[in-house]
């Protein structure tokens, strides 16, 4: 009986792997967009998440699968559902949809997939250079010095973005909560019979 190389079986366990993702990603991915109820919606995106922290990881980068996954997968997931909950998590009804929606949702994806096609044609695949040092790739040294350096003004840009975000979940939550007379909170006001005014303190 042949025996496999391990370097060759390692190949073939990464690939499998590779594949395993991809289709978890993609898996997920349309979960986001299909179901109506946003808790499953997110937890969609929880595994999208997941999906790329093990492609990061096949790609030996370290530090990103660690920050996809303590960040992404978890902090910024929890954001969401606390968003969703304030908002409150009903369910999407399908009112106000074109007449033709599902006809042009297959077309922009056959577009998509076709603009993806043409870009992956022009993907050439290299060995890296001789002088690289592959050790330094991945790390926390390596992702500090392109962060603070060359993409510093696009990470402050994503910050504002982000308090920006969360600033407008606490306004659309207060205003839901809100009476839409201006008023107080349902269930807050004096109770019927009393003139509008709270009965004494016993």
């Amino acid at each position: 009986m042949r025996r496999v190389p391990p370097r060759k079986r390692g190949g073939q366990m990464a690939i499998a792997v590779f594949f395993v993702a991809a289709a978890m990603a993609v898996l997920g991915g349309i979960g986001v967009v299909a179901f109506h109820q946003p808790i499953r919606s997110v937890l969609s995106l929880v595994l999208v998440m997941i999906a790329l922290s093990i492609l990061f990881l096949l790609l030996s980068a370290q530090f990103v699968f660690a920050v996809q996954v303590i960040v992404y997968a978890g902090a910024v997931m929890v954001l969401f559902l606390f968003v969703i909950a304030l908002l409150g998590p009903a369910r999407e009804l399908g009112r106000g949809r074109l007449r033709f929606q599902g006809w042009l949702s297959a077309l922009f994806v056959l577009v998509l997939l076709g603009l993806i096609w043409a870009m992956l044609q022009g993907v050439q695949y290299r060995q890296p250079d001789t002088g690289t040092n592959l050790s330094f790739f991945g790390t926390v040294q390596s992702i500090a010095v392109g962060l603070f350096t060359t993409y510093l003004y696009p990470f402050e840009l994503t910050s504002i973005l982000l308090l920006v975000a969360a600033i407008g979940a606490i306004y659309l939550s207060r205003k839901r909560i809100d009476d839409p007379e201006g008023g107080p909170a349902e269930g807050l006001g004096p109770p019927a019979g009393t003139g509008g005014h709270f009965p004494p303190v016993q």
